[in-house]
């Protein structure tokens, strides 16, 4: 059977891609016919392709801002698939050649690996804000008591920097002191908002600090001031 997917042209698109305005894609990973009709709505693109060459296959997610064309190769990594195009806004799908699907599929394993370590270092840069954020409100709300115990818990964070839900992941060992925490967090505004995408919810783990007075000195001259 015939796959066919087209859609009318999208009205803030150029003709051919030599110069095409950038669209908007939130493609996740998901089957290749449903993003290949995602993608004919966005750009107006038809494909005449067999069913059979796309029945099993994954698109590879494409998330961003990219010309038509651009965004279709981001789609088809990894899937041994390419587009032989038949008209400026038209195309098919081929098999690519096993040679060059091996190091197709090396190469979008190689931009998975680094777009997670990219991830994982923004991540890591915020840890400094998640610090000084708690360390702020605890020491404010607890001033007797804060970098004396231990507690797990996990917090939701919005794009604002707003706190949008927390969870008790291990009790201090006082029910009353677990609830004050977690009351004064849903509260907290960061000192930054979350880099995007930033993986959620954020685990922290509270542990007894050397000296607490000294890590709240400077919240209580703020404060103060």
């Amino acid at each position: 059977m015939a796959l066919w997917i087209g859609a009318a042209h999208a009205a803030n698109t150029t003709a051919g891609d030599g110069g095409a305005e950038l669209l908007r894609f939130d493609l996740p990973v998901q089957p290749l016919e449903i993003s290949l009709a995602v993608f004919g709505r966005i750009t107006g693109y038809s494909v005449l392709v067999t069913s059979s060459l796309t029945a099993g296959r994954e698109a590879a997610a494409v998330q961003g801002d990219y010309a038509p064309r651009d965004a279709l190769q981001h789609m088809l990594a990894g899937t041994g698939l390419a587009a032989r195009y038949t008209a400026t806004n038209a195309f098919t799908l081929v098999p690519v050649p096993a040679e060059s699907a091996a190091e197709e599929a090396r190469n979008a394993r190689a931009s998975k690996a680094q777009a997670e370590a990219e991830g994982l270092r923004i991540q890591a840069g915020y840890a400094a804000v998640l610090q000084s954020s708690i360390t702020r409100v605890l020491c404010a709300v607890q001033p007797d008591t804060f970098g004396r115990y231990r507690l797990g818990i996990q917090l939701w964070i919005d794009p604002a920097g707003l706190v949008s839900g927390t969870r008790l992941l291990e009790s201090s060992g006082q029910g009353t002191r677990d609830a004050t925490v977690l009351a004064s967090l849903r509260t907290l505004e960061m000192d930054a908002p979350p880099p995007p995408g930033m993986a959620q919810p954020v685990t922290i783990l509270l542990t007894p600090r050397a000296d607490p007075a000294r890590d709240c000195r400077p919240y209580r001259v703020r404060s103060a001031g």
